[in-house]
């Protein structure tokens, strides 16, 4: 690499080590939770003078105050006509503090939930360790693998944060079917391949993000419950998708390919609930773009 490029990564690179240099000062975190504060006093209220800032941040030096907002303001904070408001970034800053992203030391204590493994029959437990929530069971099979932000365990009970995690992951899905990322809001590439040979499933759903890499991996069947004729056909049936975790809806045979004599491949995707059976046809990218219910 010759200096000159050397020189431009780095330069291309500034802005984003600036935005992170930003933050690493007390005050000027302080400077961001405040707006929070006073939101929460007044929701509709989002503008802040420089003297409410700085009361709120409890610094007396104005000089001082002046400088650690101004290393904020541009990016994190703008100002206008009616005050100081948080930029878009600011927002998501202030939310993944609160939300406990950057804290490492938040762990529950595993706890039995009461249903059994898919697999196995064997006692599904959850666990939750600095952001990581697995499901799974003594015999190594994980039903479900996610992250929470730690500040959610703070606060939540380890069925609480399960039901969390589930209603997280369902809205995971449907952006990765729809070709975003979660992580990033990316390109995603998605496809359904066939299972290795040692697994229980035929196919698999896998979805990796062109920006960030985010890499993603289920059952082909997981791409049907945030679709609207899945979600209709459990109302129907007594069932409230939103309220269950996935590993207690009604039983989905994933991976049966329906044959065409032209064209992409297809996977079918059936469900059977008491007298009814629907059937979901799937794209090789696991977008849905066929349904039929039919008695059985």
């Amino acid at each position: 690499m010759s200096d000159d490029t050397a020189e431009g990564v780095a330069a291309d690179d500034a802005p984003v080590s600036d935005a992170f240099a930003a933050l690493g000062d007390e005050t000027r975190v302080a400077i961001l939770e405040a707006f929070v504060e006073a939101r929460r006093e007044d929701p509709e209220n989002r503008a802040m003078t420089f003297s409410e800032l700085r009361d709120r941040t409890g610094v007396t030096d104005s000089g001082r105050f002046n400088y650690h907002l101004g290393k904020l303001r541009g990016r994190f904070v703008e100002e206008t006509d009616e005050g100081y408001l948080l930029t878009y970034a600011g927002r998501e800053v202030v939310g993944a503090i609160l939300g406990g992203t950057y804290d490492t030391d938040v762990e529950l204590d595993p706890e039995p939930l009461g249903d059994t493994c898919t697999r196995c029959d064997a006692e599904l437990v959850a666990r939750f360790d600095s952001g990581d929530l697995d499901v799974g069971c003594e015999n190594d099979h994980t039903i479900l693998r996610t992250t929470v932000p730690p500040g959610a365990a703070t606060d939540r009970s380890m069925r609480e944060l399960v039901a969390l995690a589930t209603r997280t992951t369902y809205a995971r899905i449907e952006l990765l079917v729809g070709g975003i990322c979660h992580e990033c809001t990316g390109r995603v590439e998605r496809e359904i391949v066939a299972a290795p040979d040692d697994a229980d499933i035929d196919y698999t759903f896998r979805t990796s993000c062109e920006r960030c890499g985010a890499f993603t991996r289920s059952s082909a069947g997981v791409v049907v419950l945030r679709d609207q004729t899945f979600i209709a056909f459990c109302d129907d049936h007594g069932i409230d998708v939103a309220d269950r975790l996935p590993w207690t809806l009604p039983f989905l045979t994933d991976g049966e390919t329906v044959q065409t004599d032209e064209g992409p491949p297809r996977y079918r995707v059936r469900v059977e609930v008491d007298d009814e059976r629907l059937d979901l046809i799937l794209d090789e990218r696991g977008v849905v773009v066929a349904t039929e219910r039919t008695p059985i």
